[in-house]
């Protein structure tokens, strides 16, 4: 068995702690504020760790599970966890992840479990595929190992930058338009959300193609369809942090395609207006909040109020294009 540091207590890193525990390792986490005092997955029994706020032992494997605004300010929890190199697992979206923690031996990791924790209790939605993706090399194995005795499946990929393409690509899809919305994925099935996926997509295949990965156009219906596979009411992590007041990842989403696009001098219009579109409705909530609050609404023991879902006014008009 292993010793675990989990850097990051948010619902991937929960997901993680409660199946590696039950598998045998001894787990802890690295955090910066007090975390819930015990971890619950629906249909599970009930589970402690211990918690570091600064000076945490050293590890046999680091999984780094903060999103990708905070990776600079976890950087200092791997000079105590790593001082004999050991492996860190970046578990993060977008591309070149590995990047993100030089110069510490990285294992990005592609991670398709979705996360998502209500009243204390936490809820997984789960693949009908691989559960994560790494590198075929053997210098990936320390993670790999972990799973060894689970039911969690870990894929290993020869061609692993194509991967990371791939699953951005699903997620350019999946969060913004679901934090658009208010709603989870189900929004798939109706014509004006599935019009703009295609054209999101439409767009950033020749970006992705450009930038390296082998994807082709015909994979579109097959990442909506991924995408629609899940059960009803799948909540993406923006959708989450949204409802939560929280920064979203749509720099190294959306944001990376765009960047990257114009690197290679290609078209961004849909994605720049997919980015607009949720500048607009997270403005739109911040306001909502701050009338609320200055009405006296809400509860008075504190509670969250979700926000209403919203249907945006207009969608992008993007020029015909084949896919």
């Amino acid at each position: 068995m292993s010793r675990v540091a989990i850097i990051g207590a948010g619902n991937l890193g929960a997901y993680l702690g409660t199946q590696l525990k039950a598998a045998g390792h001894d787990v802890f986490f690295c955090v910066r504020r007090n975390p819930p005092s015990a971890l619950r997955f629906e249909n599970s029994p009930v589970w402690h760790f211990p918690y570091f706020f600064r000076h945490p032992p050293a590890a046999d494997i680091v999984l780094m599970t903060v999103k990708t605004y905070d990776t600079p300010g976890a950087l200092p929890w791997l000079a105590h966890l790593c001082k004999d190199n050991q492996p860190v697992a970046v578990i993060q979206n977008g591309v070149g992840q590995g990047e993100r923690i030089s110069p510490y031996r990285a294992i990005p990791v592609l991670c398709y479990v979705y996360v998502e924790a209500q009243n204390g209790v936490y809820h997984a939605f789960l693949p009908k595929h691989a559960h994560f993706t790494i590198p075929s090399q053997s210098t990936c194995n320390p993670f790999a190992d972990l799973f060894a005795n689970t039911n969690i499946e870990v894929e290993r990929e020869g061609a692993f930058h194509t991967a990371a393409w791939r699953k951005l690509l699903h997620n350019c899809v999946s969060n913004p338009l679901t934090a658009i919305a208010g709603r989870g994925l189900e929004i798939l099935q109706e014509e004006k959300y599935l019009e703009l996926a295609q054209a999101i997509l439409a767009e950033a295949f020749p970006i992705a193609q450009a930038d390296g990965a082998r994807v082709r156009a015909t994979e579109v219906n097959k990442i909506l369809t991924v995408l629609s596979s899940y059960p009803q009411g799948t909540r993406t992590s923006m959708l989450q942090d949204f409802e939560r007041g929280k920064r979203s990842e749509i720099d190294v989403l959306n944001g990376a395609v765009i960047e990257i696009g114009k690197k290679y001098g290609l078209a961004t219009s849909v994605n720049e207006q997919v980015v607009q579109m949720l500048n607009e409705r997270w403005n739109e909530l911040a306001e909502a909040k701050k009338l609320a609050a200055a009405a006296g609404a809400g509860s008075s023991n504190g509670r969250r109020i979700p926000p209403k879902s919203g249907t945006p006014k207009s969608f992008p008009k993007p020029a015909a294009r084949k896919i």
